[in-house]
């Protein structure tokens, strides 16, 4: 056995590393469309799957979760999804994808991150913008089309309660006030992939969460105990191994005096 903490981006990297692996994923890069939308996470399956460096992860975002709280992520600098047809590659901005979606069907997956995931194994979104954003463009062309949807989440975003319970809380004209931008959340189905789900596909091991968290750069991080026959728990020594390190994600986010969300800080900015 094996016991290994990861940082939240130790397990982004990972993540993203076993998602660009899939075979679902390599036959659709070969053969048919994959959507790549900008989450943190996905910034690492984009480097993983393309080998093109994204410089700066925490920018592939739209909207993001910082310590003040819920904020949009600046749109100068801000990458767009990463369309990939037939292995020629695209960006496009969310009002664009309805005219690459409208084509894509069982043969074709569309990555997506998530803002939570609960001990069901759901997975929810956070919904900031009119429309719902991103997956609320894209989400009846998946669900019509029957495209292969992934959900790339780190288990840093597990809440403990059933999200089916908590979303018909959640909106943002329900909160009467917000620290940070007001949200919706929305459950979406699909395959999700935590850093469980990708040291198993990328070495064959069990995994078992024994904790959570940290100091001193090791905020957020989860620690487990891998299980195996002595191959695999040497590959996933040397997987570990080789993604220790990875360094934190940073972002730039709106002027808060540029800011529409509903938020309190507009009236006082976080000191």
């Amino acid at each position: 056995m094996l016991q290994v903490t990861l940082t939240p981006a130790e397990g982004k990297r990972l993540i993203g590393r076993a998602i660009a692996r899939m075979d679902v994923v390599q036959n659709a890069l070969k053969n048919g469309i994959i959507v790549i939308a900008t989450s943190t996470t996905n910034a690492f399956v984009v480097e993983e799957l393309l080998g093109k460096k994204i410089e700066e992860k925490g920018m592939f975002t739209a909207g993001v979760v910082t310590a003040k709280g819920c904020c949009v992520t600046d749109p100068k600098g801000r990458y767009s999804h990463h369309v990939i047809e037939k292995g020629k590659v695209t960006e496009m901005k969310t009002p664009e994808l309805p005219k690459v979606l409208a084509r894509m069907g069982p043969g074709d997956v569309f990555i997506k991150g998530a803002n939570a995931i609960d001990p069901t194994g759901a997975a929810a979104i956070l919904l900031g913008g009119a429309g719902g954003g991103t997956i609320g463009t894209a989400w009846g062309y998946i669900t019509a089309n029957g495209v292969k949807t992934i959900i790339a989440v780190g288990l840093e975003k597990l809440v403990p309660w059933p999200l089916t319970e908590i979303a018909s809380k959640t909106g943002i004209g329900t909160v009467d006030r917000s620290l940070g931008m007001a949200c919706g959340l929305m459950i979406v189905q699909g395959e999700v992939i935590t850093e469980m789900e990708a040291l198993n596909r990328l070495t064959g091991v069990e995994v078992y969460p024994i904790g959570g968290g940290g100091i001193d750069g090791g905020e957020g991080s989860k620690t487990f105990v891998l299980e195996g026959d002595e191959q695999a728990i040497k590959a996933a020594y040397d997987l570990v191994c080789d993604i220790k390190g990875e360094p934190p994600l940073k972002t730039r986010t709106l002027r808060c005096d540029l800011c529409g969300a509903k938020c309190d800080y507009k009236e006082k900015p976080p000191r």
